[in-house]
């Protein structure tokens, strides 16, 4: 287990960060540092590629070198600047439940969580298990925290990545359990009464051909109990229940499920089983407090951005469903930063155990607590069909304040949105 796991949240240095140490838990597999060239201050280019090319394979994942090199860096859409590893604690309230929470939770016998109120579950975590909760979007605050509203533009791209068509939606989540800096803390009323987790719903702006479908889902603290999807058709002007199947579907014909979602939305279940395959260091997006300008001048699928170097476990989810899209996952979770669990990059396996698709975010938002009446940032997701070149890139502006649930998750408010 990485040292780093285990020291104060609020006081980590950029020592520990980068000379990570086993605490010599048995049963997870041992670090693998980088030791070769690519270093703080390397910038590789199209001109210096054939010198680093080979390291640089070795520090992405295999699944990302065709649109990284191909695409991208092979063309001189953009450079690799590589910046010293940053850490950026959670928020404050995250930061203070996730001290509370230490000793207290623990894991049934069907992959349940036990105990837990917010926060980190396991901030020391030894097992694979334990990871996956840690990491899960509805307790981690990685991404959406406890309520978002996300404007976002989805653009599909061929296998040449040339721009193909588009469209804009909003996303609103709202968690309903494990809140940390939005009160109420820790749970909503619903939490309580009916054991709802979250609430998502997401609204089509543009174009006018599906302009105002509207997609919500409920998911509930019972990982027996599947979640709840509903569907508005502006065609037919229904309100539709949808199976649990439906959440595989691509949205609006892109190439990403709604369960790919920030890399991984899919539900806990009792059935999958979990395997921590490594940790090893990977040259992953940086991560941005606030967003250059250039940030927004994206040249395709890519952005001008840094990136650093930072230890990754390597986690493989068995889903043991041959009913759902993939028979496993393989997720790339941040192994250094406390409390936040990035999924930087994740790959999904078919039922046939070929690599079907791969994804993750470039860059990376974090949100300044301090200041978040200012915040002005941007997440961006590259999806890939592996088995077609196909690419999706879905990037968008995130805030973070409290959502009106009665409102938030109501079609007929949202179809003024679309309107």
């Amino acid at each position: 287990m990485i040292k780093l796991k285990r020291i104060h949240f609020l006081t980590a240095s950029l020592i520990v960060i980068l000379f990570p140490v086993f605490l010599g838990a048995a049963e997870l597999p041992p670090y693998q540092k980088y030791q070769g060239s690519i270093k703080p201050g390397v910038v590789i280019t199209k001109e210096n590629l054939p010198q680093y090319e080979e390291e640089l394979k070795s520090l992405l994942p295999a699944s990302r070198h065709y649109w990284f090199f191909d695409l991208g860096l092979k063309k001189g859409l953009f450079t690799v600047p590589v910046q010293e590893t940053k850490f950026f604690p959670p928020s404050p309230g995250f930061v203070a439940a996730s001290k509370k929470n230490v000793g207290k939770c623990k894991l049934g016998p069907n992959n349940e969580l036990l105990n837990w109120e917010a926060g980190t579950p396991f901030p020391g975590a030894k097992t694979a298990s334990e990871i996956v909760w840690n990491c899960y979007p509805e307790v981690s605050h990685a991404t959406s925290h406890d309520d978002l509203d996300f404007y976002a533009r989805y653009n599909f791209y061929n296998h040449e990545g040339k721009y193909e068509k588009h469209f804009d939606w909003i996303l609103y989540k709202k968690k309903y359990m494990g809140r940390t800096d939005i009160p109420p803390y820790p749970n909503l009323e619903e939490a309580t009464s009916k054991g709802i987790l979250s609430k998502e719903i997401i609204v089509i702006l543009v174009p006018h051909d599906v302009k105002g479908f509207i997609q919500m889902r409920v998911r509930y603290w019972d990982i027996n109990k599947a979640d709840e999807v509903y569907a508005y058709l502006p065609a037919l002007r229904r309100l539709r229940r949808l199976t649990g199947s439906d959440v595989c579907d691509p949205i609006m014909g892109s190439d990403m499920p709604y369960d790919d979602y920030e890399t991984w939305r899919q539900k806990l279940t009792p059935r999958m089983r979990f395997k921590l395959l490594g940790t090893k260091d990977f040259l992953v997006p940086a991560t941005y407090t606030k967003m250059p300008d250039h940030m927004l001048k994206a040249k395709g699928l890519l952005f001008q951005i840094n990136w650093e170097i930072r230890p990754l476990y390597i986690l493989e989810i068995v889903t043991n469903d041959p009913d759902y899209m993939y028979s496993k996952r393989v997720l790339y979770i941040d192994a250094t930063t406390e409390g936040n669990w990035t999924i930087y990059w994740g790959e999904g396996y078919d039922q046939r155990g070929r690599l079907w698709r791969a994804l993750g975010a470039t860059p990376i938002a974090h949100v300044t607590w301090e200041g978040i009446s200012g915040f002005r940032n941007l997440y961006s997701y590259v999806i890939t069909n592996v088995q077609t070149n196909h690419f999706s890139n879905p990037w968008g502006v995130p805030k973070f304040y409290a959502l009106d649930p009665e409102k938030t998750f109501n079609v007929k408010e949202m179809l003024k949105k679309a309107r």
